[in-house]
């Protein structure tokens, strides 16, 4: 499990109350949570080569 803190502009919390609302949960969080599911993510080294950090 993580922890995340965000920032939210006064939009993105307008997008997140409404999403809360129109599918019946009761924080936001949760409705961040659900809204994630919808999103793909890739994770890349910074400091390392592609190299270094495939080879096995």
């Amino acid at each position: 499990m993580a922890k995340i803190q965000i920032d939210l502009s006064r939009e993105e919390d307008t997008i997140v109350e409404v999403y809360k609302l129109v599918h019946a949960l009761n924080t936001k969080q949760e409705a961040i949570k659900k809204m994630i599911r919808y999103f793909e993510a890739e994770i890349k080294p910074k400091r390392l080569n592609n190299k270094d950090y495939f080879q096995v």
